[in-house]
């Protein structure tokens, strides 16, 4: 498996506030702001219709209030010297500014909701995009302190909400908001008496608006984190249907996401009420408004302060100030939702990489092989924005390895051996810079492995897993992956050597077969066959073996073992394993016990020895049934397989 570019400098990552307690409520509003630098002339394009609109919309009462002074004989006619009837040139006239009118205001509509479907859907592409290749750049203690659900709604549910608010609400709440304006300086220039009528109102929704939107913040917040504990839930159940079948765990199971489908249920309709209740305050204040408006209104009228149909105009115009008023509230809940989408999506991209380029760093040349730890301790830890947001459990975490020191020589095979949690696939991480030493070094030929830049460090690594990742794709995607830009006689070339062409030739369409998720549709053997092959394409100086060879029948192992001695020839192999025929075949042999070296040699000198060597050769052979093999509690130490640790976020694919 390819060791991509998974981390980056912390400077490449925004410095923003990450701590839970300490929320910004204008820095939902700052990073969209970030982000839409790019599509600001969509969003400008989109604001000039909206404001097109809003005039038209304001304007739009005022024929029929023409129509009904001059039907009452209180307005003069309209009309021109070609036209015979002022009644009816005036009735045309009127009658053909509505259809104007609302023509305008309809083609506003639609350009506008073309122009922010256009910025909007940009933006969120480029954070989605952002966000993925961030995740990537994050380094794996990240990820081992994180649900895979969350992430995954993240990266897709999350930023969906905010193209939803970009493309719906936004419009919406800026249309509105130009049209209340567009209300007030009509009605400003018309009677003065109803526009401060109209406007104490105003103190009294905010007063009302801030109330509802704080508490539907809060929830909705509630609601994006149980909905992402569901997601997570969810694809763990799905990803190990077997198990659970098998152990017949099926009702347990069903009632586990019950629970946690039940409470993203409950702040759903915890959020929905609080809208609900939002709306029936503003229906209230907007009876009470028209019907003071028509009290008032009619004193006016009796007075000739104005006419009949200016009354109607008025009370049409505070009408349809109320619907762009519920519409701004309705939108405003949204936008409680939007900023904690906002702030989960900002939360990851806030995140410095633990491991990283340093400014000094260097292009590595090809490594002739020679490996050597100095002095290497490390030990799990949380990261500290971890431990203050309380997003990960903060459990003790001992010496994983414990001033462990060896040299291998170019080309030279070592095989690590030891009790579950001594440290080893530990070890085989240190070598890509999936983690970084608490003290000592990783040194490949004479230089610390730090002075190089993580790509061409990476570049020069390969892998061989248990649990072997295959992508959807087909068959030789997967086994190109190892190398982009690999040549199809390269891949073919790489499989004969793995001992997959011959299998991969009687699939439906060889080489062009596409792969089911997981790659369900082949064998373990197949599976480990493709990756040897994707590793001879990588053709790596380095190569780490981490119990390649388990769960593997006997005719699949001696295939796959073939593999292996293929690939090892000429290559710096660090092995991990626990089957005894594969350890014979290193060169050195290093027994691992509580994060330390306990035993270095060969097969037979180490079984001539009695030690823990000899022990767990005894233990596997079955001549030591009553072996115990000990433990090391540390974070990621013992609840993680070999295969756990080495798997990706994501186990789409």
């Amino acid at each position: 498996m390819e060791v991509g570019t998974l981390m980056a400098s912390p400077e490449q990552s925004p410095a923003t506030s990450r701590a839970e307690g300490r929320r910004d409520d204008h820095g939902a509003t700052r990073f969209l702001r970030r982000f839409s630098t790019d599509q600001r002339r969509w969003f400008v394009l989109t604001l000039l219709m909206l404001a097109v609109e809003a005039v038209a919309s304001v304007f739009q009462p005022y024929p029929i209030g023409y129509l009904i002074d001059f039907l009452r004989d209180e307005r003069s006619p309209l009309w021109f010297p070609w036209i015979a009837s002022p009644r009816i040139g005036t009735i045309a006239l009127l009658t053909t500014a509505i259809i104007v009118l609302a023509v305008l205001d309809s083609l506003a509509d639609s350009l506008a909701e073309i122009f922010v479907a256009r910025g909007g859907r940009r933006l969120g592409y480029t954070m989605r995009v952002t966000l993925y290749a961030h995740l990537q750049r994050l380094s794996l203690a990240f990820h081992h302190q994180r649900r895979t659900g969350d992430m995954l709604r993240r990266v897709t549910s999350d930023i969906e909400e905010v193209e939803r608010f970009l493309t719906q609400s936004l419009p919406d709440i800026a249309g509105s908001a130009l049209l209340l304006v567009g209300t007030l300086v009509f009605l400003v220039f018309h009677s003065w008496q109803v526009t401060v009528l109209t406007v104490v109102m105003v103190p009294v929704l905010s007063l009302i608006s801030n109330y509802f939107s704080q508490r539907i913040t809060a929830t909705a917040r509630r609601q994006r984190a149980r909905e992402g504990d569901l997601t997570s839930t969810a694809q763990e159940l799905l990803i190990s249907i077997p198990v659970v079948q098998t152990f017949g765990r099926s009702r347990y199971e069903q009632d586990r996401f019950d629970e946690h489908s039940r409470k993203a249920m409950a702040a759903a309709l915890e959020s929905v009420g609080l809208q609900a209740r939002f709306s029936w305050v503003v229906g209230v204040l907007k009876a009470v408004s028209i019907s003071a408006v028509v009290w008032l209104g009619i004193w006016l009228v009796d007075r000739s302060a104005f006419s009949v149909g200016t009354l109607i105009l008025f009370i049409i115009l505070i009408q349809n100030m109320f619907r762009p008023t519920r519409r701004i509230i309705k939108e405003w809940a949204v936008f409680g939702k939007i900023r904690a989408s906002v702030e989960r999506v900002a939360e990851v991209l806030a995140r410095r990489p633990s491991v990283y380029d340093s400014p000094a760093a260097r292009e590595a040349r090809t490594f002739r092989g020679e490996l050597e730890f100095r002095h290497v301790s490390f030990a799990y830890r949380l990261d500290p924005e971890d431990r203050a947001s309380g997003t990960a459990n903060d459990s003790p975490s001992g010496l994983v390895l414990d001033d462990v020191s060896f040299r291998v020589r170019s080309g030279e095979v070592v095989a690590l051996v030891g009790p579950s949690g001594a440290g080893k696939s530990t070890i085989a991480q240190l070598i890509p810079r999936l983690y970084d030493p608490d003290a000592g070094e990783v040194r490949i030929d004479g230089s610390d492995i730090r002075n190089f830049t993580l790509d061409s460090l990476r570049r020069q690594v390969s892998l061989v897993l248990q649990d072997t990742i295959l992508f959807r794709g087909t068959v030789a995607h997967n086994i190109g992956y190892g190398r982009a830009g690999a040549t199809r006689d390269e891949i073919i070339a790489a499989a004969v050597r793995a001992n997959a062409h011959e299998f991969i030739e009687k699939m439906p369409a060889g080489y062009d077969t596409q792969l089911s998720e997981r790659a369900t549709n082949l064998s373990g053997g197949q599976r480990q066959r493709i990756a040897i092959a994707r590793a001879f394409v990588r053709d790596a100086p380095l190569l780490i073996l981490d119990e390649p060879t388990t769960g593997l029948d006997a005719e699949s192992f001696h295939i796959v073992l073939q593999g292996l001695q293929e690939l090892m020839k000429g290559k710096t192999t660090i092995i991990i394993s626990h089957d005894l025929d594969l350890i014979q075949r290193a060169d050195w042999i290093l027994v691992i016990r509580r994060g330390r070296i306990e035993q270095t040699g060969r097969h037979a000198e180490l079984l001539r020895e009695a030690g823990l060597y000899a022990s767990l050769h005894a233990r596997r052979a079955g001549e030591a049934d009553s072996y115990q093999e000990p433990e090391v509690v540390a974070l990621g130490a013992r609840t993680r397989s070999h295969r756990g640790f080495w798997k990706p976020p994501s186990t789409n694919g």
